[in-house]
């Protein structure tokens, strides 16, 4: 813009003042000294106002994501039953499955079923002969009872039990000669099961009543055993003892366990005394 000739510029600080100005407002320099006196010349000044300055976006980035795997998306179906389609679902559940493997391999399985056992009926018991066999790591047995073949549950009653065996090869009982050492033996080399077996509510009662004899029959033996005793009849004493324990244990063995351990070969359990209805139902092996 035109500036009019009264002013007069400071040779100092180069600020327009006026020209009746004897000091300069800015820096205080004396302008009555200078060689001019004031602008003859109208001054043009262009004063050029910088652009607001705009934040600098960087529109490139260092940071580069992973390249992903490319697919090629299959012809659009209404039910997206294209056989293009079908063929890559396939594909990738294949590839998913064998990925799977790798990462969980399959746990080893026990040697099941046992030598002989057709596939053509699977299942987890057997029967051989007149012994029922069930695996160690088998299921429950089926829902009938083993004394008798009837079905449990429900209106008809009945329910598992859990009974434990204990069997050992029978060389051990060599070690009889000594009633200690055997017991020893017996204890060490012993295998230990847990078999649940299912009884109707006929046979449970049954088992109650023989588990309330053999209770009564050993409180009996020993009120007789120091009934005698204090008497002085001592031998009479040990042979109520003896008998009674045999008596007791022979019991329990037969009487109150529904079925009794054959042997235990393989993670295969035999046992016997189930009946035929029962067994009649498995499949062999």
């Amino acid at each position: 813009m035109n500036q009019p000739n009264s002013t007069i510029r400071c040779p100092h600080c180069s600020f327009l003042n006026f020209a009746s100005e004897a000091f300069c407002k800015q820096c205080k320099n004396n302008l009555q000294n200078t060689n001019y006196a004031a602008d003859t010349n109208p001054v043009n000044i262009n004063i050029n106002f910088p652009p607001a300055v705009q934040p600098r976006i960087n529109t490139q980035s260092n940071y580069q994501p992973t390249q992903q795997p490319q697919f090629n998306q299959p012809p659009f179906s209404e039910n997206n039953q294209s056989s293009e389609y079908q063929l890559l679902n396939q594909t990738g559940f294949q590839q998913w499955q064998q990925d799977n493997r790798q990462m969980n391999p399959p746990m080893q399985t026990p040697n099941y079923p046992p030598p002989g056992y057709s596939m053509m009926n699977p299942g987890t018991v057997w029967r051989r002969g007149g012994e029922l066999v069930v695996h160690r790591y088998a299921a429950n047995l089926p829902d009938c009872c083993v004394k008798c073949g009837d079905q449990i549950g429900g209106y008809s009653g009945g329910a598992y039990i859990g009974q434990k065996f204990r069997w050992h090869n029978p060389l051990v009982y060599i070690a009889l000669i000594s009633p200690l050492i055997y017991c020893i033996l017996a204890a060490v080399l012993s295998e230990r099961v847990k078999v649940e077996i299912p009884l109707c509510s006929k046979h449970l009662e049954a088992r109650k009543s023989t588990g309330k004899s053999l209770l009564s029959g050993g409180v009996a033996a020993v009120i007789a055993i120091f009934f005698f005793g204090s008497f002085g009849y001592i031998g009479l004493s040990f042979l109520i003892f003896f008998a009674a324990l045999i008596g007791i244990v022979l019991g329990y063995e037969y009487a109150y366990k529904p079925l009794q351990i054959s042997k235990i070969e393989n993670d295969y359990i035999y046992l016997k005394n189930a009946d035929n209805n029962y067994l009649s139902r498995l499949p062999p092996c």
